[in-house]
């Protein structure tokens, strides 16, 4: 019995390497986007903690390093802004390479499974022949 064997197996596995390769890149896109988020969110706990510890404080050295602070985390807030802006800008560059991958792999894998389907129906119809002709008593010479 013939096994199938399709013809492009070879694309097909270098479009899902590619599609694995896509996806680890967005992994790490995702990945700086996470990372600087926390650094917002590590500056916003900061300056919450610096905020309840300078409630009611009437020291002008404590009140002068809490501004210098919070002038800090303005600036600082601004950098991580713009970082988190770019991160996700190569975040949705890498995603639509992904989806352009997937698609390539997906059309492929359809065309596969639709050959597949086309060499088993001609497979059947082979063995129905085989089963048709012994049963009539006819020998193909």
């Amino acid at each position: 019995m013939k096994k199938f064997v399709f013809d492009l197996q070879d694309i097909l596995d270098i479009r899902k390497f590619e599609q694995q390769q896509a996806e680890i890149e967005l992994g790490k896109a995702l990945g700086v986007e996470n990372e600087i988020q926390q650094k917002l969110n590590a500056l916003a706990v900061r300056q919450a903690s610096i905020q309840k510890t300078m409630k009611g404080s009437t020291d002008f050295n404590d009140i002068a390093s809490a501004n210098q602070f919070y002038s800090y985390v303005r600036t600082s807030s601004e950098e991580l802004m713009n970082q988190m802006a770019q991160a996700k800008l190569i975040t949705e560059q890498k995603r639509k390479i992904l989806k352009e991958c997937m698609k390539k792999t997906d059309a492929l894998e359809s065309l596969k499974e639709s050959e597949e389907q086309e060499f088993n129906q001609e497979l059947k119809r082979k063995e129905a022949k085989q089963i048709d002709d012994i049963v009539t008593g006819r020998f193909n010479i």
